[in-house]
Formats: C-alpha cells, sequence, structure tokens
C-alpha cells in the first residue's frame, strides 16, 4: 500500500501553493520511505516538507526515472545515513522502538522560495490526499512528530494515535540534544511516560517529550 500512495506521490499534479514541484528540473515530490528493520515496535516519523534538493538529487531522478523507487534508492545511498535521519533514529530506538519506520512528511514537496512558509491549504490538500492514507495503511499506534508544525498538525488530525513530539533534530537552538541527553540520563521516568498512551479519562494523548 506504502508502494502505491508512493508511485502516486511522485507523479502529483495538485500544483498546491507555496511548493515546487518541477519533475522536468528534477525537482518532485518526496519523503516517503519505509524503513524496515528487525526490532520490535513499530512507528511513524513526520516531518513538515523535505528541504530543498540539491543539483547532485535532481540529477539522480533526471538519469533514474521519476518514480518511487529512485526516491528509495536516493534514500538508501544518500539520505539514510545524514543527521536528520540518524539522530532520531537513534533516540526513538533509545525509548523501545527498534522496529520499522515509516519516514514521511506533512506536505510531500520542497517549499517554493526562500522564507519556508507552506500555506494551510497545502498543507490541508496534502495531508488529505497522502498521509492520513499512510497513516492509515501502516498499522501503528504511535507517531513522532519533528517540530512545532508538524506536532499541531498531527495532534489535531490524528486524535486516534498517540503522539509524541520531539524538536526538529537539526533544529539551531539544541533543544533535540537536550532532550536526547535528559532520556538517556533519566531512562526509566521517559519510558514510563511513553507506556502511558492515556489520560485518566481513557482518551489517546498528544505530548511534548521536551515538556516532560
Amino acid at each position: 500500500m506504502i508502494v502505491d500512495i508512493g508511485e502516486k506521490m511522485v507523479r502529483c499534479h495538485l500544483n498546491c501553493g507555496g511548493i515546487n514541484n518541477n519533475p522536468e528540473k528534477g525537482i518532485i515530490p518526496r519523503g516517503l520511505v519505509l524503513e524496515k528493520r528487525e526490532g520490535k515496535c513499530s512507528c511513524i516519523v513526520i516531518g513538515l516538507n523535505p528541504g530543498k534538493c540539491n543539483a547532485t538529487e535532481r540529477e539522480f531522478y533526471l538519469e533514474n526515472g521519476i518514480n518511487f523507487d529512485s526516491i528509495l534508492s536516493y534514500f538508501d545511498g544518500h539520505l539514510k545515513n545524514l543527521r536528520y535521519f540518524t539522530k532520531t533514529r537513534d533516540l526513538i530506538t533509545f525509548l523501545g522502538f527498534g522496529g520499522d519506520i515509516l519516514w514521511t512528511e506533512l506536505v510531500k514537496c520542497e517549499c517554493l522560495g526562500q522564507n519556508g512558509i507552506i500555506p494551510v491549504q497545502t498543507l490541508r490538500v496534502c495531508i488529505d490526499n497522502y498521509l492520513r492514507k499512510e497513516i492509515d495503511s501502516f498499522n501503528t499506534p504511535t507517531i513522532f512528530p519533528l517540530g512545532n508544525n508538524a506536532f499541531d498538525f498531527c495532534s489535531l488530525r490524528f486524535p486516534n494515535h498517540f503522539i509524541v513530539g520531539l524538536p526538529h533534530p537539526t533544529g539551531s537552538y539544541g533543544h533535540f540534544d537536550r532532550l536526547k541527553k535528559k532520556v538517556e540520563s533519566n531512562t526509566k521516568k521517559y519510558a514510563d511516560v511513553i507506556s502511558r498512551k492515556e489520560d485518566d479519562a481513557g482518551n489517546i494523548k498528544a505530548i511534548k517529550l521536551s515538556d516532560v
């Protein structure tokens, strides 16, 4: 199912506002990858949207085809070990999520221009057309949104999932690194927090781990 969604995503022609989607130049919707792992407890990690692709990435897609296989190949060969992924992977594994990771984004296209602002309407359309279907098809209760915007949208849009907000792993203020040190120094406390997915009234929770 994820592959089917990915194939539709990479050929998306919705032409939403505030994004750049130009397949003729190798700029395509992306950011959806299912990373298979041998451990227990799978999860979903959700960012805001992909960063701007560089010339190497654009050329890769143009040479290897505008398709989902190209996105997966580029992830394995060039992105998998970047700080964004390694730091997030290390922390969620430490928290007890050693199983498969569905890496994805609220919006699948990179921003247009330099300010990085994504219109709310674009977020609404992309979440409904892609992210909602990804979450429905990937049967796991826990979502880790990265950054405040991703946390807010996931908390409101997916009330039946346990939402555990994390700081952006490559943010300039060091919030992610400070949280990681706290988790490492008090593992029992954070493991207990992660194990309690419902509030006292039985509602599934949305929490920011940095606020614990």
